[in-house]
């Protein structure tokens, strides 16, 4: 019980922005809870209910678990679960080499970075697994995608980021032998439209609520199916992305961008210089402190794990100094060295 006060005592100390930013990192941890519940706990046909067979009238492909879990929540409110199934890719395009990730020896590249550059354990959170499982992760997605009844449209969800632009073009590459009618929804610029949310920052489709995501759920077909020129030059997009060995990828609000892995350095050493300031001294900070404040500010959508490998490179370079062991945000903690210069 003493416990419970002291911890409701730290909530009510904590500022409008702080409880923000401690909100964004309790909803990481829940959603990769809710991973391991689907993987553990649910039935293997509970799963596969939401695969496409020859029943599906309308496959809805979308990138991530959040925006998943929000959706099938959606059609079951609608009671239309028989009918719309859901394909979820789990990967994280916009960090990671993309190269040849069509090909077994792209995904073999792209599986050797992040065992070299993210920690185990975030690999997974973001559902980057490694050798073999990530092979067999692919290889379910594509036998979803082959189920897909001919006589089905195939709605492909995005939104206003690298991770949701890239996921899109890759999606329109590997549906390229389909004849399927395809539509593009982009489901952020449809809440702005309907709720006037711009001043939200909403980036992602997972970021959306579920009863917003159920109003704007009619609008899915209303701008008409791709057009076949469209469709070519969105696939063509993808195979110049995997001819690139970058590593990071921003969505400038009309292209996607090829960077510098670096490209938010700077962003990171302002964001902990900042919470010095309002600290008023330069005690050591929690990295995942540091994370939860860069990751809520942001101007784009950036996963955690990709802050904490930039976290341990600013490290090694001495931008800034630690405490602690760097296995994870949460065992280490981080402060600027003094004078540093701000790039």
């Amino acid at each position: 019980m003493e416990k419970h006060l002291e911890i409701r005592k730290a909530i009510n100390r904590l500022s409008l922005q702080e409880a923000k930013q401690l909100i964004t990192i309790i909803k990481l941890q829940l959603e990769n809870l809710k991973d391991v519940y689907e993987k553990l706990l649910v039935p293997n046909n509970r799963i596969s209910i939401w695969e496409p067979n020859d029943a599906a009238t309308k496959v809805h492909i979308v990138f991530g678990d959040s925006v998943a879990g929000s959706l099938k929540y959606v059609i079951r409110q609608l009671g239309i679960e028989n009918t719309n199934k859901v394909v979820s890719f789990r990967d994280q395009f916009s960090f990671g080499p993309l190269w040849r990730l069509h090909e077994e020896a792209g995904r073999a590249h792209r599986v050797e970075w992040f065992r070299d550059h993210i920690n185990e354990d975030l690999i997974l959170e973001t559902g980057q697994n490694l050798d073999d499982d990530y092979d067999t992760y692919h290889q379910r997605i594509m036998e979803q995608i082959d189920h897909i009844p001919a006589e089905a449209s195939i709605v492909i969800w995005s939104g206003n980021n690298a991770h949701e632009q890239i996921g899109l073009r890759y999606a329109l590459y590997l549906l390229r032998k389909k004849q399927n009618e395809i539509f593009v929804f982009n489901a952020v610029e449809a809440c702005e439209r309907r709720f006037n949310t711009s001043d939200q920052n909403i980036k992602f489709a997972g970021e959306i609520p579920p009863e917003k995501l159920q109003n704007v759920f009619g609008e899915i077909e209303d701008n008409g199916s791709i057009d076949f020129e469209t469709k070519k030059l969105m696939e063509h997009e993808w195979l110049s992305l995997a001819n690139h060995h970058n590593v990071l990828r921003i969505w400038d609000g009309e292209r996607i961008q090829n960077v510098d892995e670096n490209y938010f350095d700077s962003y990171l050493l302002k964001t902990i210089e900042k919470l010095h300031a309002d600290r008023s001294n330069r005690d050591f900070i929690k990295a995942a402190r540091v994370i939860g404040e860069a990751l809520g500010h942001c101007d784009h959508h950036v996963v955690d794990s990709y802050f904490e490998y930039r976290l341990r490179q600013l490290i090694y370079n001495q931008s800034l100094e630690i405490k602690g062991v760097p296995r994870g945000m949460r065992f280490y903690s981080v402060r600027c060295i003094f004078n540093t210069s701000l790039r």
